[in-house]
Parts: structure tokens; C-alpha cells; sequence
């Protein structure tokens, strides 16, 4: 669940980008940001993921708080960027391990779940090449996956 009380933020002291946003976003719900340009949607999502903190309030990935315990609530879940152009030389599986790593995946655990996701998403004939081979669609794909591997 993320769970954002009274979060604002400000890039210019008389135009706050986000005022006061209070939500909540139960386990298993799917929730899309829509807006125009500058209503603070890719604000929101970097204050979620960690990447800005907010001025005020708080925000709670499963009752964590990002800002208090950032790297306790980033386990809790997995992003996917409009371009997933990182760590282009490694080969596909070596990018799956490397973030299991990260998260501690147990190497049972993430095997498992390496193979049921490639192939669900049709690019484990692709893992032993680099991702810069990828198309676009296919690094979305492995981003996709590795989000769900944690």
C-alpha cells in the first residue's frame, strides 16, 4: 500500500508544484496519474520512489516511510521508467541477478521467478545478450520483470 498524507513540494517559493496531496493506494490496485503539463505527476512519483523529498508530509510504502527508512521501503517495490537505458553492457540475466542481489533475492527464489517471468514475457531466449541488443520493447520487458522478481 503507498499511503502519501499531506505531501507538498515547491520548485519556485510562490508555486507549489504539489499542495497538501493526500492518497492511498491499496495492495493490488492499479492507479494511473493523467493531467497537464506541471500538475506535479512525475513530482508525486519521484517523491514516491524517493528520488525528491517532500517539504512537508509523509509518504508510506507498506507502512515505511521513504523519507525515515528509504532503503527498508524501496524493497517494497519496483519502477519502471519511461526509458530503461541503464546498464545497457550487461547481458539480461546478468542485470535480473545484479538487482536480486540488491534486494536480497535468494538465489531459489529468484531462479524461479527469472524463468516464469522471462517467459511470460518472451525474452528469456534473450538473456544471455546485452540489453543494448534489445529493442525498446524488450527493455521494457526485462525492467518489467525485474520489478517483479523482488
Amino acid at each position: 500500500m503507498i499511503k502519501i498524507e499531506n505531501v507538498s513540494k515547491s520548485y519556485v517559493k510562490e508555486k507549489k508544484s504539489v499542495d497538501s496531496l493526500n492518497l492511498e493506494i491499496k495492495d493490488g490496485e492499479i492507479f494511473g496519474f493523467l493531467g497537464p503539463n506541471g500538475a506535479g505527476k512525475t513530482t508525486t512519483i519521484k517523491m514516491i520512489t524517493g528520488i525528491l523529498n517532500p517539504e512537508e508530509g509523509d509518504i508510506l510504502i507498506d507502512g515505511i516511510s521513504i523519507q525515515k527508512d528509504a532503503l527498508e521501503a524501496k524493497k517494497k517495490f519496483g519502477f519502471v521508467p519511461d526509458s530503461p537505458d541503464m546498464f545497457l553492457r550487461l547481458k539480461g540475466i546478468e542485470y535480473l541477478n545484479f538487482l536480486a542481489d540488491i534486494y536480497e533475492i535468494p538465489s531459489e527464489t529468484r531462479k524461479e521467478r527469472i524463468e516464469n517471468l522471462t517467459e511470460k514475457f518472451e525474452i528469456k531466449d534473450a538473456l544471455q545478450s546485452q540489453i543494448q541488443t534489445y529493442s525498446h520493447g524488450m527493455r521494457q520487458k526485462i525492467v518489467i520483470c525485474r520489478s517483479f522478481t523482488k
